[in-house]
This record gives structure tokens, sequence and C-alpha cells, in this order.
């Protein structure tokens, strides 16, 4: 066995980041399961989808952007969405080498019905809280996820960009 042991460890109860992690691994896991289920969608297709529903004909950058998974993940996403018929991809014309994503008319109904379970889903999560804290989380998770960006960059031009 190896006796040394760190100086310190981090209180995993307490460190945001793995709070964060955590949780979301869990309801990505669920979601998963779930999706796959009742609509042959895994949790990205989900996320997809419902981006597309608020913002369409968006390029998958945006959707990058937005959701913040990685290129390989929502192009994959797209690529069985638009196999299924679930949204349609077009030539940017501003921009030939630019496609443009939207939801078809199958694609806007199974939006509907997954927005159903989604918006059940939440809100029983929620339901552990009361109104005034549902509200302040909303509200914080907002002003991280506004700032992460920023905080991200400045890290990696601190400890990567040397």
């Amino acid at each position: 066995a190896f006796a040394m042991k760190p100086k310190s460890t981090l209180e995993l109860n307490r460190y945001l980041p793995a709070l964060i992690n955590f949780f979301s691994n869990k309801m990505s896991n669920a979601s998963s399961q779930l999706y796959a289920h009742l609509f042959n969608m895994g949790a990205t297709d989900w996320r997809v989808i419902s981006l597309l529903a608020v913002e369409s004909n968006i390029p998958a950058s945006r959707i990058c952007q937005v959701i913040g998974l990685d290129k390989s993940a929502v192009s994959r996403s797209l690529s069985k969405l638009n196999r299924d018929g679930f949204i349609e991809i077009e030539v940017d014309k501003k921009d030939t080498r630019a496609r443009k994503n939207a939801l078809t008319e199958a694609g806007i109904r199974l939006h509907d019905e997954m927005y159903i379970v989604a918006l059940e889903r939440e809100q029983e999560i929620l339901n552990v809280l009361s109104v005034e804290d549902q509200e302040h989380l909303i509200r914080i998770m907002n002003a991280l996820n506004t700032e992460i960006t920023d905080i991200n960059d400045f890290f990696t031009e601190k400890y990567i960009t040397k």
C-alpha cells in the first residue's frame, strides 16, 4: 500500500464544480435513459431539438456555443436527427460552407412531446426547493453561465497560453 497522502483534499460536498458536475451527470444519465425509452432519443438530441425550437436556422457552431457541447457530439446528433427526418439541414445562402439547421414538422411534433416530459421532470426536481430558492437557483445559474466563458478564458490564458 502507498502510505503518502495529499496535503489537502477537496470537500466534495462543498466544491461547486464537483456539485454541478455530479448533478449534471445524474440528470443527463437519467434523461438519456428516459428519452431513449420514450422517444428513441438521447439527452444530447433533446438539447439540440429544444434549442432549435427556440432558435431556428442556426449552424452547429451556435448549438455548441449555447449548449456547451463539443462539435462531435452535436454533429452526431444533427446527423441522427436529419436521418430520422426531425431536422433539415440547408446550405447558408450567404456562406456556402455553412449549414443551417431547423426542425421539420415531425421535429416540432417530437419537441412538443418531449417538452411535456422535460417540464414535468424539471418541476419534480424543483419541488425539493421552496419557490424562493427555485428563483435564487435560476438567477445564480444564469449568472454563472454568463460569466463562465470569461473565467475559462482567463485560466486558459494564465496556465495554457504562456
